[in-house]
């Protein structure tokens, strides 16, 4: 690995760790008070060898001690588990088998692309992790986010943050910008009559629109705004939950050359900051420099897994994607044709 490349990763991992401690003391001060046998009831079933190992931990203990939050039992098993593992993951959609058979394993605060032709099982894989498919049942299946097979969607939204293409085809409606953000308390697109907005939120809100030099927007119509501008209200939208990890569906679709370069130097900005990406696409110039590993489907499966520098070449991706490619490198940023 080149030194440069190297430097950028260690740096980036370092960020990534930070993020995930600061996210943690987030959890701590938002937590509910559970009784000590709620915790471990709760905890059930699950890995107790990574339990234990994290509580072991001295910074965990001293917040323990310091803080007395007895809701940090939950933490540690979160902070050391996989943002996602799959074991051998089939999907269908119709007539159609969309995965067949994937098993992929991403560790939190990792940058990483998954990149392959239309049809290679991309948006079947976003919408597996987010519960909006589910894998069939076989007994060798498995699918777990940060550790647990079952979620409820709102705990879940503080730790992985998603900005996707339906949700950009939901936003045509006469909201402003502000209540786009705001809705992604609610799950919703649009603040609702029942909706109850807090003056936390507001400030959260306020905040994840001012990471995205998107507060100008707030006032907005949304269906006044350019396919860039909805875009980084879109990822405000999911930072208002300060999660760790933002899992991206191809974020740069049908945005001019200007607003690209401005999408991607913000990325670049949340993932030095210890925001972990996880992004999707079929567009090598989407993959950012910080982004240091690259994950290859072809035919609803994983077809190669390993560093960007060694899945991202002419013969790699000519495979991958059945047409003769050739690939260069600039400045961090791969480049096909």
């Amino acid at each position: 690995m080149r030194s440069g490349e190297q430097v950028l990763r260690i740096s980036s991992q370092i960020a990534s760790l930070i993020g995930e401690v600061s996210h943690l003391a987030r959890s701590f001060l938002r937590a509910p008070r559970f009784k000590a046998r709620e915790i471990f009831g709760w905890n059930s079933g699950r890995d107790t060898s990574q339990l234990k190992t994290a509580a072991g931990s001295k910074l965990l203990n001293r917040i323990r001690a310091e803080c007395q939050l007895e809701s940090l039992l939950t933490s540690p098993f979160i902070l050391t588990s996989p943002l996602i593992e799959l074991q051998n993951v089939f999907v269908q959609r119709g007539d159609f088998l969309a995965l067949k058979g994937l098993s992929l394993r991403i560790d939190s605060g990792e940058h990483v692309a998954i990149l392959g032709p239309n049809g290679c099982g991309k948006s079947t894989l976003i919408k597996t992790v987010t519960r909006e498919c589910y894998p069939l049942v076989r007994p060798e299946t498995s699918l777990r986010i940060l550790g647990q097979q079952n979620w409820n969607i709102f705990e879940l939204r503080s730790y992985l943050g998603v900005v996707s293409n339906d949700l950009m085809a939901q936003c045509t409606r006469d909201i402003t910008g502000r209540e786009l953000v705001l809705s992604g308390f609610f799950g919703s697109i649009g603040i609702w009559p029942n909706h109850h907005v807090t003056p936390e939120m507001e400030a959260a809100a306020r905040h994840a629109m001012e990471r995205l030099e998107a507060q100008h927007l707030a006032d907005r119509w949304l269906d006044e705004l350019s396919s860039g501008e909805a875009r980084r209200l879109l990822i405000a939208r999911a930072l208002v939950h300060h999660p760790s990890t933002l899992l991206l569906d191809e974020p740069t679709t049908s945005l001019d050359l200007p607003t690209l370069r401005e999408i991607r130097g913000q990325l670049r900005s949340l993932a030095q900051n210890g925001v972990g990406l996880l992004l999707i696409t079929h567009h090598l110039d989407d993959i950012i420099p910080e982004i240091e590993r690259v994950v290859l489907l072809r035919d609803g499966v994983v077809h190669l897994d390993g560093p960007k520098h060694e899945m991202l070449t002419s013969g790699g991706l000519s495979e991958v994607f059945r047409v003769p490619l050739r690939v260069f490198e600039r400045d961090g940023f791969y480049h096909a044709w």
